[in-house]
């Protein structure tokens, strides 16, 4: 199972450049930025640089380790020049660029940035994923061909011209979700499935992910399905351990087991067989950020830490 490191708390560009460059010179696979202009806790006023141009400017000067999304707001861009872009910056990086494509689920961004036109604000859960469906079309067609046409519900594009074409063919797409039509899309028309939460959430998407899998005659083994974790914790002790479970079971209402059994936190190697559980699950990549960090010096050494006493081992 690979590891990719999420990004977005380091608020400065340069800090999320340092955070993508330690972690590429650890050995983690990728480095990923949430797609959104505008913070998501409060007053959204916390400063949020965008998302893309960010990502670009950390391709460019990263060597190795892959970028990427997760996910993209589909909504926020024309899936044609979305294509675009992602062949751009897959150009541009040497074939790094890894996507994952989202329906779009934030009112605040929808309204403020009027996303749909006209004041018409966010559109109904139906329409966002018949548009994501349409776009992820869209981008496999102008991945797969140097000249594309279209005709949707929503687009129409009249030989749209992708020159020059990502490095990688193919390039492979994944959908961020877990509710059965978004299951459903991946399986039949993408390459991959990620979805967020503890070992709980894993097991859940999974047993309802198998039976949309041998449906349409595809195995989970050759099924790109990743998830996004982004309260890891790696505890000194088992003491540490307790507490930190105890903290959760009171602020959620559930038993201390049923913590434990949920949040990928542990020691070493309690952390290290929850994530051979889900590797064995089917997980084939984490995306990751390892607390507690709330400087860079702290999050920088706890990505060493992750890395060093857990990600060596699996």
């Amino acid at each position: 199972m690979e590891f990719g490191y999420y990004l977005r708390p380091c608020v400065t560009y340069p800090a999320m450049l340092d955070l993508a460059q330690h972690a590429e010179e650890l050995g983690y696979w990728g480095v990923f930025l949430n797609d959104h202009v505008q913070g998501l806790s409060g007053d959204g006023m916390d400063p949020y640089l965008e998302a893309w141009t960010a990502m670009t400017g950390i391709g460019v000067q990263t060597k190795r380790i892959r970028l990427g999304h997760i996910v993209l707001f589909n909504s926020m861009r024309n899936p044609a020049f979305l294509a675009k872009s992602i062949s751009t910056i897959d150009k541009m990086t040497g074939g790094r660029y890894e996507v994952i494509l989202g329906a779009g689920w934030n009112v605040p961004e929808y309204e403020g940035y009027d996303f749909m036109e006209r004041g018409r604000g966010m559109p109904r859960a139906g329409e966002r994923v018949e548009r994501m469906k349409e776009a992820l079309l869209i981008l496999r067609g102008m991945f797969d061909n140097e000249v594309f046409s279209f005709e949707g519900k929503y687009w129409t594009l009249k030989n749209a011209v992708n020159l020059p074409q990502p490095v990688q063919k193919p390039l492979r797409i994944s959908i961020g979700g877990s509710k059965p039509r978004m299951m459903r899309i991946a399986v039949k028309y993408a390459d991959g499935l990620n979805s967020g939460g503890g070992i709980n959430s894993i097991k859940n998407t999974v047993a309802r992910l198998m039976p949309v899998l041998e449906k349409n005659q595809k195995r989970i083994e050759d099924f790109f399905y990743s998830g996004f974790a982004t309260q890891v914790t790696v505890t000194k002790n088992v003491e540490e351990y307790d507490a930190l479970a105890k903290g959760v079971a009171e602020r959620t209402g559930r038993t201390m087991n049923e913590v434990k059994d949920d949040i990928f936190a542990g020691p070493p190697d309690v952390l290290i067989e929850k994530l051979r559980s889900v590797r064995d699950m089917g997980v084939k990549m984490m995306v990751i950020f390892v607390r507690p960090a709330s400087t860079l010096k702290e999050t920088k050494e706890q990505a060493t830490r992750f890395r060093d006493l857990v990600m060596t081992q699996l």
